[in-house]
């Protein structure tokens, strides 16, 4: 008798930093979602592919949620509302200790439009005394009576066994949407460019971190396997453009040096590789 199979969609939400990219690297064993201390990192919804054998989920990452109202924020927040109404899944994650304003307005669209979720408290692994959570845990145990919370440190991948778990038996009966193999919906110029937001992102100070967009000009293999790619770093103006070449491009330079390494990594084979900045 042929065995039924599963699928559904899980989405990540929260405030910022809590943690979602690194559980969605961490489920489905690969990099593909940014991974930063600095605020506001991911900058669009990721969709990474967990498989395993009859059971496969859509695991998508949100930009985090802090409901400042500028018009890219709006967007970004009716993409991640619409999303609520749409998933299997939703799993709340909070840092220890961390219960603001953001998270009673989210906790309450959530409960108004998607009652299959989760609460994850990230991060237990700073907190040496756990007992220290219990009044915590308390607290959001009557905010989402009957619904799970889980403790988990998803750098350190702690408890995400149990995580996994409940997600596994509770999504629903369908038929697999995605070859074994694959592990996100992104293309690989998506992720290229993310690479190189990244790197850049970890090189240049805060303040312009967010006033520049990395897009992917061209992007082929040449009939030695080599790849060709070339990208162009958008900045809103000429400050923004000397800050990132640097004094005597020794900025721009460092970001190609480690871009390519990484891209190279990614792609697993050599690359020939160039960045140019551009005001857009």
């Amino acid at each position: 008798m042929k065995k039924e199979t599963i699928f559904g969609k899980v989405l990540l939400v929260g405030r910022t930093n809590v943690g979602k990219s690194t559980l969605l690297n961490k489920l489905i064993k690969s990099n593909i979602s940014i991974i930063s201390r600095k605020p506001n990192t991911t900058q669009t919804h990721l969709t990474g592919i967990y498989t395993d054998k009859l059971i496969q989920f859509e695991l998508i990452d949100s930009p985090g949620i802090n409901y400042i109202y500028s018009n890219i924020e709006k967007k970004k927040l009716r993409d991640t509302f619409n999303l609520i109404h749409e998933v299997n899944i939703i799993i709340f994650i909070i840092n220890s200790f961390i219960w603001t304003n953001h998270e009673r307005k989210l906790l309450k669209y959530i409960k108004k439009h998607n009652d299959n979720y989760v609460i994850v408290i990230n991060k237990i692994d700073y907190i040496k005394k756990k007992i220290l959570l219990l009044p915590f845990i308390q607290k959001i145990n009557k905010l989402t009576v009957n619904h799970e919370i889980f403790l988990i440190s998803a750098k350190k991948n702690i408890y995400l066994k149990n995580l996994l778990i409940y997600i596994k038996k509770t999504l629903p009966t369908s038929f697999h949407r995605h070859v074994h193999t694959k592990k996100t919906t992104c293309t690989k110029e998506f992720l290229i460019a993310e690479i190189i937001r990244n790197t850049l992102m970890n090189l240049v100070n805060k303040e312009i971190v967010y006033s520049f967009i990395v897009e992917i000009s061209d992007f082929y293999q040449q009939n030695n396997n080599r790849y060709f790619i070339s990208s162009i770093i958008f900045v809103k103006n000429i400050q923004h453009k000397k800050i990132i070449i640097g004094y005597k491009g020794a900025k721009i330079n460092q970001c190609h040096i480690r871009s390519q390494n990484k891209i190279e990594n990614f792609l697993k084979e050599k690359i020939f590789f160039k960045i140019l900045v551009k005001i857009k």
